[in-house]
């Protein structure tokens, strides 16, 4: 028998990915709860056994073993916090929380009780960042100068949309900007000694961001995301013997689950593709280390070190005018 999940939340990326993915990596999902929708359809598709309007009947389900978190980001650490006082493993969407203090006794709780917990950032596990990766790590372009990370789409609904909410933890940054810089500091794995950050800003909250940050070791890292561009989702990487481009570096299941890296070094190109469904072999992953068969990619240290920047950036964010926009 696979592990057996609950789903606190019928997001959208609950349903149309995460659930799929679960039950593609052989796991049994148990109960989902949600306090707004109707989950009668979502029961029958997914032959659930269990639905529950309110998230702590969830977690008192003891067959359950791990449980996926897809609620606001200002629900987060309270509702992690308590599938830990559930003896429940978890994975939570990023971020995993507002503050580099409530992971850190997210992570005190989940040491104690030898729980697993995982920031959902999906793009990792796709072959595509794992040979891209490599190939920088073996000196394919030389050593990195710059990074460049973007990550823009046009929202549509800015009156219901839970992203340009503030009381849930809404705004630009938290909700694509957090992939910007987490492939950054997965490349250069490099601590920050200097950041500058401009920005619009939409009733008081962030819509469209541009941030220079200034690694230890030297290199530059450029990030800009925003709710009103064209979908895009680029890395380049410039180093001293070429360039890497990731065009499809975030959603690679926009590309039919395919990730292309191309790679320039003086008057030759070459393109690699890879193939692979990201939030499946995300999954795949976190069975792995709940079986004992594989450690994490993603340690506590990588998760801490990405919170203290976004945490950062919030701040400038936060204290500075920006330019309004109606």
């Amino acid at each position: 028998m696979g592990i057996r999940w609950g789903i606190l939340g019928a997001a959208t990326i609950a349903k149309e990915k995460v659930m799929p993915a679960i039950q593609k990596a052989g796991g049994e999902i148990i109960a989902i709860a949600s306090k707004s929708n109707n989950l009668n359809e979502v029961k029958e598709q997914h032959k659930i056994s269990f639905t529950f309007d309110d998230y702590e009947q969830l977690l008192k389900v003891e067959e359950i073993e791990a449980v996926y978190i897809p609620l606001p980001n200002s629900e987060h650490f309270h509702w992690v916090m308590k599938s830990i006082e559930y003896g429940k493993h978890v994975l939570v969407e990023k971020p995993i929380v507002l503050t580099k203090g409530e992971l850190l006794q997210i992570k005190e709780k989940a040491s104690e009780k030898g729980l697993f917990i995982l920031e959902a950032f999906m793009y990792r596990h796709h072959p595509q960042i794992k040979e891209a990766k490599r190939l920088l790590d073996e000196g394919t372009i030389g050593d990195i100068v710059t990074v460049r990370s973007q990550f823009h789409f046009e929202l549509l609904d800015w009156e219901n949309d839970i992203r340009v909410n503030p009381s849930l933890g809404g705004g630009v940054l938290r909700d694509i900007g957090c992939y910007c810089i987490n492939i950054q500091q997965l490349f250069l794995e490099e601590n920050v000694t200097e950041l500058q950050v401009i920005h619009s800003k939409r009733a008081a909250l962030d819509v469209h961001i541009a941030a220079n940050i200034l690694y230890e070791n030297g290199v530059l890292g450029i990030m800009d995301c925003s709710f009103y561009g064209s979908f895009t989702q680029n890395v380049d990487i410039v180093g001293t013997k070429g360039t890497m481009r990731l065009p499809y570096a975030f959603r690679t299941d926009l590309n039919e689950h395919t990730g292309v890296i191309e790679i320039v070094r003086g008057e030759e190109m070459e393109r690699v593709y890879l193939e692979g469904d990201a939030y499946h072999l995300q999954i795949e992953h976190f069975h792995h280390v709940l079986l004992g068969e594989s450690e994490s990619s993603y340690a506590w240290n990588e998760m801490l070190m990405q919170m203290e920047l976004l945490e950062q950036l919030q701040y400038e964010l936060e204290r500075g005018a920006g330019i309004c926009q109606k």
